[in-house]
């Protein structure tokens, strides 16, 4: 069973879902999370209006192993599962009704290198989305997720933001930095605070934001057999057309196609799993 904390204004308003540890091994958010619980018992933060819904480490098997997933990767098959085959699978189907039940969904994430830039995801661009991400300290925001996976079999995509999307919520998903720096967790907190403001369910005024720079995904490398990346690449490093990015250990190399970014890039990637992203500006 996974645990969630709620506190209930008892006055009208949005339900805020927030969730944090969808995978194990990306502790920003529930640091921040328990930061925030700490902060309204102790007062310091009033929640005047709605409802506030913590899930704080999602996937706690794989947390207290701190290692990415026990099975698969929970955020590609957040959907109800009749005969559920996997921990993750199990997972999602106790997150899912949380998902269907709230207002507003944000997902607390982290990423694989040192030194990463936070950004955000905002794979359905509606009004309200596009609201929600401005109110949040970040520079960059990445579109275009749905669209390089669909059609495709090797790698399912039924995402926290997908099923945020399907039951017609505001849904998106906050990447916060490297995993262990403690940076990572005041920008998590941060946009906690902020989208707190931003739906009128604490008081407070949100200070001046950087303009967005908006990265379009256009593909993403599954690992398919063992290799390395050929440099220690960073979100959002700049690649050129025939750069050699990968190799596998039996010669093949793997190149940039055009100009662009590196996006996400996982030099320990599983083979079957997604090994780094490409993205262009715009």
């Amino acid at each position: 069973m996974i645990e969630k904390i709620t506190f209930d204004s008892g006055v009208s308003g949005p339900h805020l879902l927030v969730l944090g540890a969808i995978h194990g091994n990306e502790v920003a958010g529930p640091n921040a999370i328990f930061k925030i619980i700490d902060a309204i018992q102790t007062y310091q933060i009033h929640l005047k209006s709605g409802r506030l819904t913590f899930v704080p480490i999602c996937n706690m098997q794989a947390c207290q192993k701190d290692i990415r997933q026990i099975d698969e990767n929970l955020n590609r098959v957040i959907r109800i599962h009749e005969n559920p085959s996997s921990y993750e699978q199990h997972l999602a189907n106790e997150l899912v009704p949380l998902i269907e039940q709230c207002d507003v969904l944000l997902d607390l994430h982290s990423t694989h290198s040192k030194g990463d830039v936070p950004f955000a995801f905002c794979d359905y661009p509606t009004s309200e989305n596009k609201a929600l991400i401005e109110a949040i300290n970040v520079q960059y925001v990445l579109l275009g997720w749905p669209e390089i996976y669909a059609g495709k079999t090797q790698i399912s995509d039924y995402s926290t933001e997908r099923c945020a999307h399907d039951y017609q919520k505001t849904g998106i998903t906050l990447e916060c930095g490297y995993h262990k720096e403690e940076d990572a967790t005041d920008v998590a907190y941060a946009a906690i605070v902020n989208t707190l403001i931003h739906l009128g369910m604490i008081d407070g005024t949100i200070a001046k934001m950087p303009p967005k720079t908006s990265i379009r995904l256009t593909d993403y490398i599954v690992k398919n057999k063992s290799g390395h990346l050929c440099q220690s690449y960073k979100h959002l490093d700049e690649v050129i057309q025939g750069q050699k990015i990968a190799e596998y250990d039996d010669g093949e190399v793997l190149y940039a196609p055009y100009d662009g970014y590196i996006l996400l890039p996982n030099a320990n990637a599983e083979i079957g799993a997604e090994w780094y992203y490409l993205g262009v500006k715009g």
